[in-house]
């Protein structure tokens, strides 16, 4: 259907329409009934019928006379699964979608591909078994658990929407007891209820706009689609509605920005990776990706993260799984400021909320103070309580995203700054550009601090002015982007670890401390301003021809007055 059959007054009388008559013929005046039944009425219904039979969905005939309409439902041919095919479902999702929960998407898109490849796990094992229940049984072993064995019953996409009257009721029920049957999958249960499925049966409209939802997944075949297809149509959902996000305060770290950090850190096989806030789990997947492509071996890494929000916590769960990932990671539920669950890392990475408005005095006891050991944060912004906590916790390198004003705040900021430096835990400090995160303009930094610097690096710290690094992001006119030049010559720097004019220059901790340990790159590194080359022998003899010209003008004019007067 084309954009003017998903306008929600189109979409919402056609399912009334197609609930009320089916493939039933029906006249003009049986429709008019039909949508004042359901407070739908329109004041010309031709308008409807007019579009409805463009799109192809609706035929009329003439018998004696009179007109008679019949409803043709969509197609639901299912097409294999690129990803741009996936990411026009998802638009189509997200028209159909306009103002209400989003994350309902991220759900839908989770059950489908679960399913399309729990199916194609059957068919494979049918073609060494004859027996059906057998390939289910195989399938629950290998993969997930999608056939209840004790009740004989079928939880997979297919299934779920064959009875269309109970559509919702039947997703209630199947993601609740895949939730049951699968202890990686038991959250799912805190998302069918705190997106409040439930109330799409009560609310009719609610009702047909996801009905509609479904049938346009219908139209996707994952069975083939590989974990980077559909991981990354997971991330183009949150990132679609990332500035939806930031306006109620979530956070949405560019990809790009997070593959810098991973490749700064330069993640080797068998470590142990923590993110403590780390919402959708980006920077996990990330890692994992980075350990895959460069050494083959993303599988022996050991993520492991802490969400705050429960919701948020459980898609980050879900990210995981879409992008491949189904064992040794743990995501936590609560407050990493004061409440870690998680263990110590290799490595550490996260871009934390900024300038939280956060008071932990009323919680500190003896194990935070060891953690907070530089210092308490006041009140405005916990950025330092956040870094503290990041360096407790790795045992090799951080890589933290903050805003720019921790680099330079004084008061209690500046202490626990100096507590830091003086430690010589600062590595890098990156200025990024601006414009690239959807909650600010402001540009953010990247701060690298290292437990074991190689004895070249003691004593100094590395600014990098990268806030040249950019180009237009191409789909958001307000936006940058870091592209990947801009990455490798960032990543470049930070190896080499030597002084570019304009671009990064290592600085020693004397001269810091000269400044009052403030760290804000752009006093230490300055871009460098293209300054044109004049030839000025060339800019002389233009001028002296511009004067001639001046003078000849004079004349004339002086010429023309006499010949006046």
């Amino acid at each position: 259907m084309s954009s003017k059959a998903f306008e929600p007054w189109i979409r919402i009388r056609y399912q009334i329409l197609l609930k009320e008559f089916g493939e039933r013929e029906f006249t003009r005046k049986d429709a008019e009934i039909a949508l004042s039944k359901h407070d739908k009425p329109l004041l010309n219904i031709n308008e409807l019928f007019s579009i409805l039979a463009k799109e192809g969905l609706l035929q009329s005939k003439e018998k004696n006379g009179k007109h008679f309409y019949r409803l043709t439902p969509p197609t639901e041919e299912k097409v294999k699964a690129t990803r741009d095919q996936i990411i026009r479902v998802l638009k189509n999702g997200a028209d159909i979608i306009r103002n209400r929960e989003y994350r309902m998407l991220l759900v839908l898109l989770f059950y489908k591909a679960l399913s399309d490849r729990w199916v194609k796990k059957v068919e494979e094992y049918l073609k060494e078994v004859d027996d059906v229940k057998a390939a289910y049984h195989l399938a629950n072993i290998e993969y997930y658990y999608l056939y209840d064995e004790p009740e004989d019953k079928l939880y997979t996409w297919d299934e779920v929407v064959k009875d269309k009257v109970n559509l919702v009721n039947n997703f209630i029920v199947a993601l609740n007891r895949i939730a049951e049957l699968n202890d990686k999958l038991a959250d799912i249960k805190i998302l069918v209820d705190k997106l409040g499925f439930a109330g799409f049966v009560a609310n009719e409209e609610n009702y047909l706009l996801f009905k509609d939802l479904v049938e346009s997944f219908n139209r996707l075949d994952l069975r083939e689609a590989n974990y980077d297809i559909i991981g990354d149509a997971y991330e183009w959902i949150l990132s679609y509605f990332a500035p939806t996000k930031a306006k109620a305060g979530e956070i949405y770290t560019p990809r790009e920005v997070i593959r810098l950090m991973v490749e700064i850190l330069d993640i080797p096989p068998n470590s142990d990776v923590l993110d403590p806030a780390c919402g959708s789990c980006a920077m996990l997947i990330e890692a994992y990706k980075y350990a895959s492509e460069k050494y083959q071996d993303g599988k022996t890494l050991r993520l492991e993260g802490q969400e705050w929000d429960d919701l948020t916590c459980v898609l980050g769960k879900l990210n995981l799984v879409m992008h491949g990932i189904t064992e040794n990671y743990t995501v936590h539920l609560g407050d990493s400021l004061i409440n870690q669950k998680f263990s110590q890392a290799d490595y550490v990475l996260a871009n934390p909320p900024w300038n939280l408005d956060y008071d932990i005095n009323k919680s500190m006891n003896e194990k935070l103070k060891e953690i907070y050991k530089y210092g308490i944060t006041p009140k405005q912004s916990a950025d330092w309580l956040w870094v503290q906590l990041m360096i407790h916790f790795a045992r090799k390198k951080v890589a933290v995203v903050l805003d720019n004003g921790a680099l330079f705040r004084g008061g209690k900021e500046r202490i626990i700054r100096e507590g830091i430096v003086k430690d010589d835990l600062v590595e890098c400090v990156i200025l990024l550009p601006e414009k690239l995160f959807y909650n600010t303009g402001a540009p953010g930094i990247i701060m690298i601090l290292n437990k074991n610097k190689p004895e070249e690096r003691k004593g100094k710290i590395l600014f990098i002015n990268a806030s040249q690094e950019f180009e237009k992001h191409p789909e958001v006119r307000k936006l940058n982007i870091l592209s990947r030049k801009n990455i490798n010559k960032i990543v470049k720097a930070y190896r080499e670890f030597k002084d570019i004019e304009g671009f990064c220059r290592v600085v020693s901790l004397e001269e810091i401390k000269e400044n009052d340990y403030n760290l804000n790159v752009t006093l230490y590194v300055f871009p460098q301003e293209e300054v044109e080359e004049i030839d000025v022998k060339k800019e002389w003899e233009e001028l002296k021809r511009v004067e001639e010209e001046i003078k000849e003008v004079e004349k004339r004019v002086e010429e023309f007055i006499r010949v006046v007067k």
